[in-house]
Order: structure tokens, then C-alpha cells, then sequence
């Protein structure tokens, strides 16, 4: 979906519109999405209020804009670190870990749009919601890989994106005690690695099975 701009200067619509992301970040996080005005997002931004709208039509091409390159950064990132594996299981592992640390690194984005997501206009949604289906389905690849087992690839891929958030969605209690690395390695350990011995002892049961049958 294009958000029309008034100028036509390519560049210069990047360039304003990643301050006025920035600027909204911020006051979004400080007021909430239904609260804050294109006013302060100028301001927070160091945009005059006339040029913002030179970039953007409206607070919810705004909202928009700032989930639309949530979504592509955060995908880009995650698959970008785990193309060159050829071991699924690596690869699963890797990309995990990835996607930890891409919300780690994203982490107020993470919590904007797990807050702000009822705001969003249903059109604009549905092409968000789109971007949000294209990690999971990363995922889904990578597990579909491995074979058929005791395990739903969907389903396991769902709860990877979702399980993949925990250490920011609590991180007001969580980081007093615990550092990032720290909450990585955990979620590495009880999701991937913990699916992954699930897969290997599956393999390994067939296998002795159809020794089993051939004596």
C-alpha cells in the first residue's frame, strides 16, 4: 500500500519520513497512539507542522508507516542472519536466536505494536497483518524442512513469533534480574532446542523401528 506524498523527491520522502517515525516513536511511547496529535510528532520530529504534511496525509498514515517498516525491517533482519545455513535444524536455531535479537534491538517497536495495534485502520491492518504472516511462515519453511513428526509446523511456527517477544513484553520485570543474553539463551533453550530434541528423537525411534522390522 503507497502513502502519497506531495513532493516527489524519493529521497527526500525517506529522509523526512524516518525523522517523523522517530518523532512519533517517542511520543507514542510517552502518550499512546489515541492520545498524541501530528502537533507534537512535528515537533518531537523537527518538522514544522505546515511540511509534515508534505510526507504524510494523516496521524494514521503515520501509524501505518511506522508498523509497515517495523514489519519489513524486522523480517529482513531475522532471515537475512540465517540464509546461508543449509542444516535445518542450524538454520531453526540461528533464526531464532535472530529473531530474539532483532527484538531486543527493536524492542520499543516490539512493545508500539503490541499496544497500538487496535488503532490501526482495517485497511491498513490487513496489509500489516500480511508483513506480520510472512515471519511466521519463514519459520513454517524452515520446520516443514525436517519432515513430518510429532509436531504441527504452523502451529510451532506461530508460537516461535509469539514465544520470540516474551523478553520485551516483560522486560519492566525481567531486566532488573536478568540481562538480554541471558534472556536469549533461555528462550533458545526451552523453544528451538527443546523442539529440536523432540525431531531428533524422533528420528532416532524411527530408525530403531526399521531395524526393528528388518530383523
Amino acid at each position: 500500500m503507497q502513502i502519497q506524498a506531495r513532493v516527489k523527491d524519493q529521497s527526500l520522502i525517506s529522509e523526512k519520513r524516518r525523522q517523523i517515525l522517530e518523532g512519533a516513536i517517542q511520543v507514542f511511547k510517552r502518550k499512546g497512539y489515541h492520545k498524541a496529535t501530528v502537533r507534537e510528532i512535528a515537533e518531537e520530529a523537527g518538522i514544522s507542522l505546515g511540511s509534515i504534511y508534505d510526507y504524510v496525509n494523516s496521524k494514521d498514515d503515520i501509524l501505518y508507516l511506522f508498523f509497515d517498516g517495523y514489519a519489513t525491517t524486522f523480517f529482513e533482519k531475522v532471515r537475512s542472519r540465517a540464509s546461508k545455513i543449509a542444516d535445518p535444524l542450524r538454520r531453526l536455531e540461528i533464526a531464532y536466536r535472530a529473531f530474539l535479537e532483532v527484538a531486543m534491538e527493536l524492542e520499543d517497536q516490539v512493545m508500539l505494536s503490541y499496544t497500538q495495534a487496535r488503532y490501526v485502520q482495517k485497511d491498513y491492518l490487513k496489509v500489516i497483518l500480511r508483513k506480520e504472516s510472512e515471519i511466521v511462515e519463514h519459520f513454517k519453511r524452515i520446520i516443514d524442512e525436517l519432515g513430518k513428526g510429532p509436531f504441527d509446523p504452523f502451529l510451532e511456527a506461530n508460537f516461535l513469533v509469539y514465544s520470540g517477544v516474551f523478553g520485551v513484553l516483560r522486560r519492566w520485570i525481567l531486566r532488573p534480574r536478568y540481562g538480554r543474553e541471558e534472556i536469549i539463551d533461555y528462550l533458545v533453550q526451552t523453544q528451538v532446542q527443546e523442539m529440536i530434541r523432540r525431531i531428533q528423537g524422533k528420528t532416532i525411534r524411527n530408525s530403531e523401528f526399521g531395524m526393528r522390522s528388518n530383523q
